[in-house]
């Protein structure tokens, strides 16, 4: 009985021993992550941050985050960021977001509300810590700009994982009860659509110029392609369906195309026109034009048409669109 307490008591001293070597590296690598954001010219700044949990979790806790890219213009901050992970899975975090974040972009900052917005971290154990896996789930999602517009939803999901080529990665993405903003909303009786997009689903990989691991910040993984499996839209009787290929250029613009499928799409002009994106002089020649290609479809209320992004500039069939959105 007496040998069976050392062992227990020994264990206990190396187990405890085990998680303060731990946590005190967890503390010390956050700290140099931090700085070396700064001195990468990054904005990455923080009230406080402490490590708890003992003995069988380490918990970061890290209060008012601060992180920008002042050569972007985007960046993010939140009250308080909880990171949890099991002592024994190190490599599997689970993260707690809180009910309200902002988030910086190019002339615009967005509020961000939620109730229970969680992510789980899952990396490959190893020296290098790749990325494996990563989900992140919330309810009641609220988003404002301060150039005016918000929108919500009821819930939303968000999945990736290792996809079978190499430093590449699947997303899947679902978004359920959609209100848009109210003055999209206001327009919504006229054009038969109801005020609650019912469902919204993306299935894409995404291919990276370098693996997604704790080396990123040297190897810096750009964008290199990115495929439409099924994206897919569900507004009442109006569906969209979006599949195709697209990459970045010489110059980072967006070169592909992806194909789309728009059922009941006489609806969607209606909202187009209410919300002044067409005028009411030049909807007629829109109507007769989009009607011609979906005769072509053996049915006039489903149209195909593909969008077609090539030397820097975008179309829609054969409406241009402007310039080709920058992928990197």
């Amino acid at each position: 009985m007496r040998a069976l307490t050392v062992v227990v008591v020994i264990l206990a001293a190396v187990w405890g021993g085990y998680w303060f070597v731990g946590a005190s590296a967890l503390k010390n690598g956050s700290e140099a992550w931090f700085q070396a954001q700064t001195d990468a010219g990054m904005v990455a700044t923080r009230d406080s941050l402490n490590v708890a949990g003992f003995p069988n979790r380490f918990d970061l806790t890290v209060e008012g985050l601060h992180l920008a890219d002042p050569a972007t213009g985007l960046g993010w901050s939140a009250p308080e960021l909880r990171l949890f992970s099991l002592s024994y899975t190190p490599w599997h975090w689970i993260a707690v977001l809180p009910s309200s974040q902002t988030v910086d972009l190019p002339g615009q900052t967005l509020t961000v509300t939620a109730t229970d917005l969680r992510s789980s971290l899952v990396l490959v154990p190893g020296t290098a810590l790749a990325l494996d896996r990563v989900a992140l789930t919330g309810a009641d999602l609220a988003v404002s700009s301060t150039l005016g517009w918000r929108f919500g939803t009821k819930s939303l999901a968000l999945h990736t994982r290792q996809a079978v080529a190499a430093h590449a990665h699947e997303i899947d993405l679902a978004i359920s009860d959609v209100t848009a903003d109210p003055a999209l909303t206001s327009v919504l009786a006229d054009s038969g659509l109801p005020v609650t997009m019912e469902a919204v689903h993306l299935n894409a990989v995404l291919a990276f110029s370098a693996p997604l691991d704790r080396f990123a910040g040297e190897t810096r993984p750009m964008l290199t392609k990115l495929s439409v499996k099924e994206a897919r839209i569900t507004w009442g009787s109006n569906t969209v369906l979006a599949q195709g290929d697209i990459a970045p250029d010489a110059n980072g613009q967006a070169e592909g195309r992806i194909d789309l499928r728009i059922e009941d799409w006489r609806k969607l002009l209606a909202v187009a026109q209410a919300m002044g994106l067409i005028t009411p002089e030049v909807a007629p020649t829109w109507e007769t034009a989009l009607a011609m290609l979906a005769e072509q479809s053996g049915d006039p209320d489903v149209l195909h048409m593909p969008l077609t992004m090539q030397n820097g500039r975008m179309s829609l069939g054969f409406l241009p669109l402007g310039a080709a959105p920058l992928l990197r």
